[in-house]
């Protein structure tokens, strides 16, 4: 009797650690209701919601629901009562030292906070996406098991709610579908607010790994949240990576409303036939004709080809591989001159590597039509585009290299940023001076005669930014060398004041941060800004435009600006802040420390 009681969640028994308890909650008869810890933290937190079409949620479905969250997760104890935090309509659980989450009943709504205990942004994606899947998975069994006993049975049709994400709006939550989560942005109806969407999409990020990557014998594949779900693009890369040819062309066909035979051809006739482009080319053009494209449908089709419907699993889940590097070096936004070095390396992966790295099939198709016989330009434009995003980092970097098997290219990742330009040493004059010589071995002597005339300090950021380029052995000749023999140079007096040297300090805070502006910026809209404030001319945009390679132009559009005025220093910081993503270079620019030492530097770039 008990048994059967636990089975149908009328009793359960409380997640515990050690051992299995022998005592019992009764949900139905819980009567205490939540007073303290009311308020939820929601910088911290991140929000889901099961909309359900009646009034109310049905008080079976509810009981049951809740019955099965304290059992997969252990109730937390209040700090004030010393109580177990289960109420009549809410509960609160621990999921690990870090994560701890809640479900409250808001009149049709189950609501399910995942909180953090330091920031939302630290909330661990798949720990957010698997509590997503397993109460989507136990509150979709519960309804259907509940109408499979209801005289009702036109309601075993349809599932009884919806997925809704909510959002903070103003002092509360406001939700929307979460098909729309694929969205940046949504407006909320009610507030005429807008939000952007980036944190939600934890809840659905990439599952976490399975051993050997396989799925358990009763594993039913994707569950309705990914089936109802929009696949992005990174999705039907990897998609497209673990089926044959034949494979997509048979989903294809089914997927394809319009002329779908008709249509391959001229896909598979492009002049590029690499086999992954012209797949990822196939997929994305049934999504992008398709109205509401869907897991749904790819598994359907899948089905009716008899091909196994556990790849979709397999590409929702996440790379599990150790990384052995310390988390700190992971979490660092990888440096420009570090990704110029990987450009060498990637080769014909680069369009399998920039979909995986979160750009859109339309960005890679721009890029290629930038650079068609130039595959290490198209590499170096993917790695500098994605080094943009603001989820950029060197985890993420070496989690899609592993995806692509591309291990071989792990040695040439350094975690480190260059320092010659960032240093300020070298100024966008000397770059033009050493770039004027025509041959390599002449760019060279020059570079080295300006290292010598230049003193220590000069000396040992060129020491060092040789040493990460790769040219350990050489290097670390040299420091020894230079600590063998010492130096002759004369230090700069550091007393000397920032007004007794001709050098403004807006040309100094642009010249530090030279190397990350010219990796990370995209001129375009810049240019478009400065020309709006009469900064540039429409031969500056035109000198600027004819650079072949985007680093280039950028580093055009820094000399303008290193020979400008302050004015155009500040409309710079302006257009940098009507993106998103330059917003945090333009605050790092404006707040860069300018030394008296800084200053003297700076003024013998330009003697």
């Amino acid at each position: 009797m008990v048994e059967m009681l636990v089975h149908l969640d009328i009793i359960c028994r409380q997640k515990v650690d050690e051992y299995e308890s022998e005592l019992f909650l009764v949900p139905c008869m819980i009567r205490t209701k939540r007073e303290d810890n009311s308020h939820i933290d929601f910088d911290r937190s991140i929000h889901l919601a099961y909309r359900f079409k009646e009034e109310v949620v049905p008080p079976a479905i509810l009981y049951r629901f809740i019955a099965t969250f304290i059992s997969i997760w252990k109730l937390r104890i209040s700090t004030k009562s010393s109580r177990l935090m289960i109420f009549t309509d809410s509960a609160d659980v621990t999921i690990d030292n870090e994560h701890d989450m809640r479900i409250d009943i808001q009149g049709n709504r189950i609501i399910v906070s995942l909180s953090h205990k330091e920031s939302q942004n630290s909330i661990v994606p798949t720990i957010a996406s698997t509590a997503q899947e397993c109460l989507t998975h136990a509150i979709t069994r519960i309804s259907n098991f509940y109408f499979s006993v209801s005289e009702d049975s036109d309601c075993t049709r349809d599932l009884p709610f919806t997925i809704q994400i909510g959002i903070v709006c103003g002092s509360d939550l406001c939700f929307f579908d979460h098909m729309l989560r694929s969205k940046e942005e949504w407006t909320c109806p009610d507030h005429n607010r807008i939000h952007k969407t980036n944190s939600v999409s934890r809840w659905f990020a990439d599952k976490s790994h399975t051993e050997g990557d396989r799925c358990l014998e009763d594993c039913p594949g994707l569950d309705m949240a990914w089936l109802d779900s929009n696949p992005d693009d990174r999705h039907l890369g990897r998609l497209a990576a673990e089926m044959t040819m034949e494979e997509i062309r048979k989903i294809y066909m089914h997927l394809k409303e319009k002329k779908p035979a008709r249509s391959w051809e001229i896909i598979n006739e492009s002049k590029n036939k690499e086999s992954f482009d012209i797949k990822i080319k196939a997929l994305h053009d049934w999504k992008k004709n398709t109205l509401y494209a869907s897991f749904k449908q790819i598994q359907q089709s899948m089905k009716e080809e008899d091909i196994d419907i556990h790849i979709l699993c397999q590409i929702s889940r996440e790379v599990q591989k150790d990384l052995d590097q310390p988390k700190e070096k992971l979490f660092i936004r990888p440096s420009g001159s570090n990704l110029q070095q990987l450009s060498d390396h990637i080769g014909y992966q680069t369009y399998q590597l920039g979909i995986e790295l979160g750009l859109k099939v339309v960005e890679m198709q721009q890029i290629e039509r930038n650079h068609v016989t130039n595959l290490r330009s198209q590499t170096e434009e993917v790695l500098n585009k994605w080094r943009r995003h603001p989820e950029a980092t060197y985890e993420v970097l070496l989690k899609a290299l592993y995806r692509l098997e591309l291990s071989s290219v792990l040695p040439y990742i350094t975690y480190e940023e260059g320092l010659a330009e960032q240093a300020e040493v070298i100024s966008s004059d000397d770059r033009r001076r050493i770039e004027h010589h025509a041959g390599q071995d002449d760019q060279n002597k020059n570079l080295i005669e300006l290292v010598n005339k230049r003193g220590e300090s000069t000396y040992n950021v060129f020491v060092d930014a040789l040493r990460i380029s790769g040219y350990k052995d050489l290097a670390d000749e040299l420091k020894y060398d230079s600590q063998e023999e010492g130096s002759g140079e004369a230090l700069e007096p550091q007393n000397k004041g920032l007004s007794e040297w001709n050098v403004p300090v807006y040309k100094v805070r642009l010249q530090k941060n030279y190397s990350n502006i010219v990796h990370c910026i995209n001129h375009e809209n810049i240019v478009d800004h400065l020309i709006s404030f009469d900064i540039l001319t429409i031969a500056d945009s035109q000198m600027i435009n004819a650079c072949p390679a985007q680093i280039q132009k950028n580093r055009k559009l820094m000399d303008i600006l290193l020979h400008g005025s302050e004015k155009g220093f500040i409309e710079f910081l302006k257009a940098l802040r009507e993106d998103s993503v330059t917003t945090e270079l333009a605050d790092e620019i404006e707040s860069t420390l300018v030394t008296s030492r800084d200053i003297s530097t700076m003024h013998g770039c330009y003697k």
